[in-house]
């Protein structure tokens, strides 16, 4: 994933999808990034919530850095108290329904990827501003993709 300092970043993972975030935005901190930078990162349950406890460890040492897990399935999890519902939904809610003025890079399953598109345009962020990277099976190969959108 290409990745720019010179403007608010967020993030959005879902499934195995952390691994390209989690590095860039652990580069970006040691590096010394001022500008805001955000996860937004969706499994089903808590037990598939990696490295949850370094997210908010990392939010509480910098001031720039905004973590917000959430869970599709938290089921009757009385314990948890961050976000329910999928990834696109936890942004909206966490941005008001704006995204302008930011950059967006995706990481994910397919429909999550589609989802959060969904809900950047709605919210005023557009494909110059949107980097991708889907996690395809040879099934998802095979279907048309948009050439609006750059997949890294």
């Amino acid at each position: 994933m290409k990745k720019s300092a010179d403007m608010p970043m967020i993030f959005m993972a879902g499934g195995s999808g952390l691994s390209s975030p989690r590095s860039m935005i652990m580069e970006l901190l040691e590096e010394g990034c001022e500008h805001p930078i955000t996860l937004v990162y969706g499994q089903r349950t808590r037990e598939e919530l990696y490295y949850h406890d370094e997210f908010l460890a990392l939010a509480k040492k910098y001031a720039n850095f905004t973590y917000i897990p959430a869970l599709s399935d938290a089921g009757d999890d009385g314990e948890w108290e961050g976000e329910v519902g999928f990834v696109h939904e936890a942004a909206q809610r966490a941005f008001d329904g704006d995204f302008s003025g930011n950059k967006a890079y995706l990481c994910g399953p397919p429909l999550m990827i589609d989802a959060c598109i969904n809900t950047l345009m709605q919210g005023r962020l557009f494909e110059r501003d949107i980097y991708t990277e889907k996690f395809i099976s040879a099934a998802d190969a095979q279907q048309v993709r948009s050439p609006l959108f750059k997949n890294i």
